[in-house]
């Protein structure tokens, strides 16, 4: 033990531990409240919705948002997904003073990456802003109120991403509410207010007449048509996936059918071959089915069961393809095998009859003449079915329905690059008001006998909110740019 160890006693803690009093071992308790803590306003919040999101995952996936005035920008194009305010890459020269050297150069937009807080949405949007509306941005108070701007200009300078975020801030029940207040304080009617900017309470009731609308839409297989009410989209928005699939569908069927007419020479045109598939469109569904029906009688079971099917796509290696195009690539080689075993195509088609057809009309140039005759005239029986007035009800109207989906492909195919997108705009608006002056004339009838009413508009003001295009008297969003409906600046950006 070290020496200055021993100089220290062991009785000094035992005679103090002995002297100490008991009372001050005893703990005392306060009665009285503490003083209220004051929070630090300029602390960080804890817990919420603190993160930055971008805007596709801010805007609605499934909302049906109208197509932006004023076009993309096609010359550029990273502006389409930001807040750039016009603002472009420019081109020009360096020139020396002493040479007067030119050196080709470009200015670019100073593009800033910024995480933007929106007060509606109570999100951050991170979003790509240049440095120019960031400014205007903080003059005018925050996201919100530079999106909510209602001049022509600001449209003009929100783009395609500041149009999407302004729908999707416009769908807000506060929002909403605001508008309202607006329109009020400028003297609007409330009929006015109303079919301009509904409450969720009247989008409510609106949909409770819908479900009656749709209960007799069984005509274009409108009974598949969806709408979509959520927190963050209170206005009606039209899915119609399987109308969008179907009308998809029929436009690239129509347009293949087309070519096989111009290429075995039944037509002149491609605009002949769309309007004679549009009206064969029947007959080929007709003969589609039977030939489906005949399959099962021509052709043995196994090369239809799953064990074959699954030999064909690892022997062909697709092992993607559907079973319905397996099994066309098994009818194909059951095909071809019997053309083997007849010695040949000549043979084969001996065997099955199509020789004796083709005799029997005079040769395949005598054939392809009378089927180029049937097409003439199934062509000019449609083109003239709106003025025959003794043909049947039925007939004439499947025929004028063929001619007029026909003229919107063709005109589809000759205005925009994308046709499939127009025709699909253009048929749901072509449902559209054949449903409405259905439902017209059935409220009419309804009137006529004494029974109560309901607004002939209801489908009109629910569906006018799903068109891509732009109306003089449309919602909202399109009232706001009314004034600026002229053909060149609605043309798209270049």
């Amino acid at each position: 033990m070290p020496p200055w160890y021993q100089l220290l006693s062991g009785r000094t803690t035992a005679q103090r531990a002995v002297m100490r009093s008991a009372q001050s071992t005893q703990r005392t308790y306060a009665t009285a409240e503490p003083a209220p803590v004051v929070k630090n306003p300029l602390q960080r919040r804890r817990g919420g919705d603190l993160g930055s999101h971008l805007p596709q995952n801010v805007i609605p996936k499934d909302a049906y948002i109208p197509a932006y005035p004023y076009g993309d920008y096609n010359l550029f194009k990273q502006a389409n997904k930001g807040l750039y305010g016009h603002q472009m890459i420019r081109y020009g020269n360096n020139v020396s003073k002493e040479t007067e050297t030119k050196t080709r150069r470009n200015w670019k937009p100073n593009v800033l990456s910024k995480s933007l807080y929106s007060v509606a949405l109570k999100k951050r949007i991170k979003l790509r802003v240049t440095a120019k509306i960031l400014k205007v941005i903080d003059r005018e108070g925050g996201l919100d109120e530079y999106l909510l701007k209602d001049n022509e200009a600001r449209i003009k300078e929100l783009g395609p991403m500041g149009w999407a975020l302004r729908w999707t801030l416009m769908q807000r029940p506060e929002v909403i509410e605001r508008l309202r207040a607006d329109a009020a304080a400028l003297g609007l009617d409330e009929a006015t207010i109303d079919k301009q900017w509904p409450t969720p309470d009247m989008m409510a009731e609106k949909k409770a007449t819908q479900v009656t609308f749709v209960g007799d839409m069984d005509s274009h297989h409108l009974s598949d048509l969806e709408f979509v009410e959520t927190e963050d989209q209170q206005m009606w928005a039209p899915l119609n996936k399987a109308q969008r699939k179907l009308a998809m569908d029929e436009y690239h069927k129509i347009l293949s059918t087309a070519k096989r007419y111009v290429a075995r020479s039944l037509v002149d045109s491609m605009e002949e071959g769309i309007k004679v598939a549009f009206v064969r469109a029947k007959e080929r569904e007709e003969a589609t089915a039977l030939r489906q029906a005949r399959i099962a009688e021509r052709y043995p079971a196994k090369i239809f069961t799953p064990e074959h099917l699954q030999e064909i796509r690892e022997h062909f290696k697709v092992p993607h393809i559907t079973d319905l195009s397996a099994k066309n690539l098994a009818i194909h080689q059951w095909k071809q095998k019997e053309i083997n075993d007849a010695g040949g195509l000549e043979a084969w088609k001996a065997a099955k009859g199509i020789t004796a057809k083709i005799a029997a009309a005079g040769g395949e140039e005598a054939m392809r003449a009378q089927n180029k005759a049937k097409f003439a005239h199934l062509l000019k029986e449609a083109e003239s079915a709106s003025a025959n007035e003794e043909m049947e009800p039925e007939r004439r109207a499947y025929l004028q329905n063929a001619m007029r989906k026909a003229d919107i492909v063709i005109k589809a195919m000759a205005t925009t690059p994308h046709g499939k997108k127009a025709y699909q705009h253009a048929i749901w608006d072509h449902l559209r008001n054949d449903f409405r002056s259905q439902s017209t004339s059935t409220s009419k009838g309804e009137s006529a006998r004494g029974g109560k009413r309901e607004s002939s508009d209801t489908w009109h003001d629910i569906s006018r909110a799903s068109r891509g295009e732009k109306y003089a008297d449309g919602d909202a969003w399109d009232a706001l740019v009314d004034s600026s409906n002229n053909a060149t600046e609605s043309r798209a950006r270049t």
